[in-house]
């Protein structure tokens, strides 16, 4: 197995499930493929947290790699039975845990598919991740969504003030900011900021993508007029579930 990715939250028990307000410990391994019968990599300091906090949960993302995002699944390791692969680690420089092919089965039958996101929830996300970046300082990171001419795709775009001036940026801008036509379909990712965003990432890892997506720019922290507009905006749509547009163009 190779190890692609830890994350580590407090979330819901389930993936993909409303939020309850319970909140529990999670920590997220994923696979390149399947990880089927393959051992997991746990550093000394993961293995301690989940022997420590009660009601932990180990999400095992499987087929990361794969072009095609249907074939991941999210296999959710907790209470005995991880408890159980816990007790049978073997300490090298890191802790191997045991995976049987039996467990493996077992969780795999009572797994749910990757969790999805319509575009209505994409664009939201990537609005959160915006009020993200200006709450790091990049108040000049602006935010764009408005209805296609045919009034069938919503076009949403992200960059700095200078490609994105507020209005739908020119074609000769593209390669410097984020942006995709969105429908309403449930999908477990997009494409957005030069990568394939599964359903599952945080307002802060778009938000990283984000910046690394585009031109370099500072964190001036010196426009919080607009700052204050965009985070009411999602504010407002976020609680409406409602596609955030800043222009209502239906062509």
């Amino acid at each position: 197995m190779r190890r692609e990715s830890t994350v580590r939250s407090a979330r819901p028990r389930h993936p993909g499930a409303g939020s309850t307000g319970e909140k529990c410990l999670i920590e997220i391994k994923a696979f390149g493929g399947a990880g089927r019968g393959d051992d997991l990599w746990l550093e000394p300091n993961q293995v301690e947290t989940l022997e420590q906090v009660p009601g932990s949960h180990l999400y095992l993302v499987t087929n990361a790699r794969s072009a095609d995002p249907s074939e991941m699944r999210v296999l959710d390791l907790a209470g005995e039975q991880l408890r159980v692969r816990l007790e049978a680690k073997r300490e090298k420089h890191y802790f191997e845990v045991p995976m049987p092919v039996a467990v493996y089965d077992d969780l795999h039958g009572s797994s749910m598919g990757a969790p999805t996101v319509t575009g209505t929830e994409f664009s939201l996300q990537v609005l959160e991740a915006v009020t993200v970046l200006h709450q790091r300082g990049y108040h000049r990171i602006r935010f764009v969504a408005m209805w296609a001419p045919t009034g069938l795709h919503v076009r949403m775009f992200v960059g700095r003030d200078s490609e994105v001036p507020g209005g739908h940026p020119r074609e000769e801008f593209f390669d410097q900011i984020a942006y995709t036509s969105l429908d309403d379909a449930d999908e477990p990712a997009r494409n957005f900021a030069g990568t394939t965003i599964p359903a599952w990432w945080s307002a802060e890892m778009i938000a990283d993508q984000i910046l690394a997506a585009i031109p370099p720019i500072e964190p001036r922290a010196d426009d919080p007029d607009y700052v204050a507009r965009i985070q009411d905006l999602f504010e407002h749509h976020a609680a409406a579930r409602t596609v955030p547009l800043t222009e209502d163009e239906r062509g």
